[in-house]
């Protein structure tokens, strides 16, 4: 096991992705870039959904797990 940071990114409440990286300086410029999207539209009434992508530190194995 090895310690990484996840970068998790939601559009509104779900999951959308989980990526991995060994730097938490690489995972909070992604994360960075993730937040300041615009909004998706969501559904015929023109509300928006937002993407958010927060960095967090988890343990994977590394032989099974792409580690950026």
């Amino acid at each position: 096991m090895i310690l990484v940071f996840a970068l998790v990114t939601y559009l509104g409440l779900n999951i959308v992705d989980t990526s991995y990286f060994r730097s938490i300086d690489d995972c909070i410029y992604f994360a960075k870039r993730i937040n300041d999207q615009v909004g998706v539209p969501d559904g015929p009434d023109g509300t928006f959904m937002y993407y958010k992508a927060t960095c967090k530190p988890i343990k994977v194995d590394a032989e099974k797990t792409t580690i950026y």
